[in-house]
């Protein structure tokens, strides 16, 4: 009788680099899908002071440019800084931050 060893599951990590500047960079994680018409689809997301920075493309180059964007407003331009404002619609509260 043969015994089957289970395997361990190994899960492939791509990382990346968000950069604001050479002095303000982050090592980010890159995820790739496919959408249900069978395009690629690239998912990165990065903690960039204490706050999880997340964006999605249809290439990594596109992702690479959103990540650093979105990198700057958040260390330069105060993304997320500013308290939340909340609004009533139909008695459903909308978060517009």
């Amino acid at each position: 009788m043969s015994k089957k060893r289970k395997l361990p599951e190994i899960v492939i990590t791509e990382l990346f680099l968000v950069k604001a500047d050479w002095q303000r960079t982050f090592t980010g994680t890159i995820r790739r899908e496919t959408d249900v018409d069978g395009n690629i689809v690239v998912m990165g997301e990065v903690i960039v002071q204490d706050d999880k920075i997340w964006s999605k493309a249809s290439s990594q180059e596109e992702l690479m440019r959103n990540m650093d964007e979105i990198c700057i407003m958040k260390l330069d331009m105060g993304l997320h800084c500013m308290p939340e404002v909340t609004i009533h619609i139909h008695k459903t509260p909308l978060n517009l931050n």
